[in-house]
């Protein structure tokens, strides 16, 4: 085992990220891997590289591998749900990201996941202290197909309310809520015309989006590219 071989590889690897050589990237973070194999940071920036090449079986790996070696590693949570999201594990991509609460068995059809636009905006104005539970019945990477091209500033600047109100309520699966709204966050980046909505953001919601990012406490250059969507610095 070599840490400081394994250190230099990283570095490296970072290196390619930033510049948006993945392939590169994953060649030094594999062989960061095979000189420190204890260290959970190397198959975790390798799994984000594998993502932005589309191997998302091989991110999924590389999570569960992080995982194995740091069980409560929110970085992986959100990683392997992504991989698996677009794997369309749906299912999966939610039970990766965070634990969900069970189905009553009174649960009627008004609770199933809202598959268009009109009832998810219905039931989100109706639902205003649920409406946490309603996003967690739409798997982050279904926010482009729900929103398309019809997200505005002040529908997103009260998704940003939410996101705050449940990262500042504390409770024992912390990490998994902050993995879930990290998803969530970088899905809605993913929406047609998402900048041209930052644009018509006011100052004070711009403020809250900052707000929420610091929340979720995710770091690391996968991290710069998804803050740098939303227009904040790292």
């Amino acid at each position: 085992m070599s840490t400081a071989k394994g250190q230099a590889e990283k570095d490296k690897g970072n290196a390619a990220f930033k510049t948006g050589d993945y392939a590169t990237a994953v060649g030094h973070y594999s062989a960061a891997i095979v000189a420190d194999p204890a260290n959970a940071t190397y198959p975790l920036n390798r799994a984000a590289a594998y993502l932005k090449l589309g191997k998302n079986e091989d991110a999924e790996r590389d999570c569960s591998t992080v995982l194995r070696l740091d069980a409560r590693n929110v970085k992986a949570l959100f990683r392997r749900g992504q991989a698996r999201g677009a794997l369309q594990r749906l299912g999966d991509a939610r039970e990766g990201a965070k634990p969900k609460p069970a189905a009553t068995l009174n649960e009627s059809t008004s609770t199933r996941p809202p598959m268009t636009l009109f009832a998810f905006t219905k039931r989100w104005e109706k639902e205003r202290e649920g409406r946490w539970q309603l996003l967690n019945e739409i798997p982050p990477p279904a926010l482009p197909a729900l929103f398309q091209s019809s997200l505005d500033a002040t529908l997103l600047g009260s998704m940003l309310h939410t996101f705050r109100d449940v990262l500042t309520a504390g409770g024992a699966d912390g990490d998994a809520v902050r993995a879930q709204v990290c998803a969530y966050l970088t899905s809605l980046a993913r929406v047609p015309r998402f900048g041209t909505v930052l644009l018509f953001m006011s100052a004070e919601e711009r403020k809250l989006a900052r707000e929420v990012w610091h929340l979720v406490g995710v770091s690391g250059a996968q991290s710069e590219v998804e803050r740098q969507a939303w227009g904040l610095d790292s």
